[in-house]
């Protein structure tokens, strides 16, 4: 059990409600508390605890069987980095300085003195590593990799077979896209894996707001409203500072407490040396009710800036219009018979979301007016937890002079099949006529301009 388990023995209430998660109760919301990590949350703790709330087990999710006379040849991938330190060394040493100053003026409560002690550790082992894939993070990827080669054994089997692999610039990327591939290499030693990262794909793989400018949440009153009644910040300050001038001098409260925030979310994804994650302070610095705060205003942040929200106009899903382009190309080419097995791609959190928006996977990309419910029907670590990742698997049919849809397409998102908007019914289950997404994925591509 990890700190963020061993925080919430007990937690706000509220339902889920999309299509990806079926409604979820009290008791089961508050066994799964790592939800309230946002996109921190680990790749294992998002898509074992979504199925545990769904089926009741713990465990990745079981796929369907494909239509009979199909088989899958081609895979389709986009995945954000794996389990990383937190992004900002600034971040550590702000921290870490507020507590130093605070203490030099006894400042700080006995239980802000211990949570300096141990924010020293956690500053420490994160020195010159901000940002950085953590070994958790290369191992969510060699599972990945594994599960794909089982679920999909005829994708990589045969001579002459060929991975396209590619990443962002960003070293966690190109080093998640590396575990990947060397999995995939020693299951399958008769691949062919080209690596490549370069900012020559920049545009496609993970390019942000490049569709236009996103100016929606300045100054927007209902904004101001939402995060003002989640303002945990005086409770918080009140543990840990026994000077109120040492607060009026150093401290910015809502950087200071959302910067905490990160920290304590962020220790799933690290193993610090000679920290006690059941025991650390940091895991004491918000009550249930606060992170569960924290959390609906992160997951705010994600909705409103990359996906369907009013507020943007557009502009946070649209941002995926090419890599929707890249995509339907790149099938076309391996469908014509180009030898390569899967396109696979490694970026980032802003890559994939907008992704699965500008898709609609599983009502991902519906719009919602009042933020204030938002939570109950979209929720961020369902979608991008570290290594989320979205595979577009391709069936063929074994016989083409048997009459019927020649190449059918599967969804996974986070290895969960997910259903496409589309105006047709799928062929059978979460099976589509590549024809048919083919069409819709055009469709995207014209009416969303660059």
């Amino acid at each position: 059990m990890n700190a963020l388990q061993l925080l919430l023995t007990s937690s706000v209430a509220f339902l889920f409600s999309h299509n990806l998660n079926a409604t979820i109760t009290n008791a089961q919301l508050e066994s799964q508390p790592d939800f309230f990590s946002s996109n921190y949350i680990s790749y294992e703790a998002s898509v074992k605890g979504i199925n545990k709330v769904q089926t009741g087990v713990y465990d990745f999710p079981a796929l369907s069987d494909a239509p009979e006379g199909y088989s899958p040849f081609y895979i389709s991938h986009y995945g954000r980095h794996g389990s990383r330190y937190h992004y900002s060394q600034e971040d550590y040493k702000y921290i870490v300085d507020i507590f130093e100053k605070a203490a030099a003026e006894s400042g700080l409560t006995p239980f802000g003195q211990q949570l300096l002690v141990e924010m020293k550790q956690i500053c420490e082992d994160a020195d010159k590593r901000a940002g950085d894939l953590t070994p958790l993070g290369r191992e969510q990827h060699r599972g990945i990799a594994r599960r794909m080669v089982k679920n999909f054994p005829s994708v990589f089997s045969g001579d002459n077979k060929k991975i396209d692999a590619k990443s962002t610039t960003v070293v966690r990327c190109a080093l998640s896209m590396t575990a990947f591939c060397q999995e995939l290499s020693k299951l399958c030693p008769n691949l062919y894996i080209d690596n490549d990262a370069s900012a020559r794909y920049q545009n496609y793989m993970c390019h942000g707001k490049v569709v236009g400018d996103f100016s929606g949440d300045k100054g927007n009153p209902e904004l101001t409203a939402f995060y003002e009644k989640r303002d945990t910040g005086k409770e918080v300050l009140d543990k840990i500072f026994s000077n109120k001038n040492v607060i009026k001098k150093y401290v910015n409260r809502d950087r200071f407490v959302k910067t905490l925030y990160y920290m304590l979310i962020s220790l799933q994804g690290v193993d610090v040396d000679n920290l006690d994650e059941r025991n650390c302070s940091l895991t004491k610095v918000f009550t249930s009710n606060e992170l569960a705060a924290q959390w609906q205003a992160q997951n705010l942040y994600w909705y409103k800036d990359y996906a369907n929200c009013p507020l943007n106009g557009g502009v946070g899903k649209n941002s995926a219009r090419f890599l929707v382009e890249q995509i339907r190309k790149e099938a076309d080419a391996a469908i014509t018979g180009n030898g390569v097995a899967a396109n696979l791609r490694f970026g980032h959190d802003t890559g994939l979301l907008p992704l699965v928006a500008l898709l609609n996977l599983d009502g991902i990309g519906e719009s919602y007016t009042d933020l204030e419910l938002l939570h109950n029907y979209w929720q961020d670590f369902s979608v991008i937890p570290m290594a989320g990742n979205l595979q577009i698997v391709f069936y063929r049919k074994n016989n083409p002079n048997v009459s019927g849809s020649q190449y059918l397409v599967k969804f996974l998102l986070n290895e969960r099949e997910v259903k496409l908007p589309v105006s047709k019914s799928p062929v059978v289950g979460n099976y589509y006529d590549w024809n048919l997404v083919r069409d819709y994925f055009s469709e995207i591509e014209r009416t969303v301009q660059p």
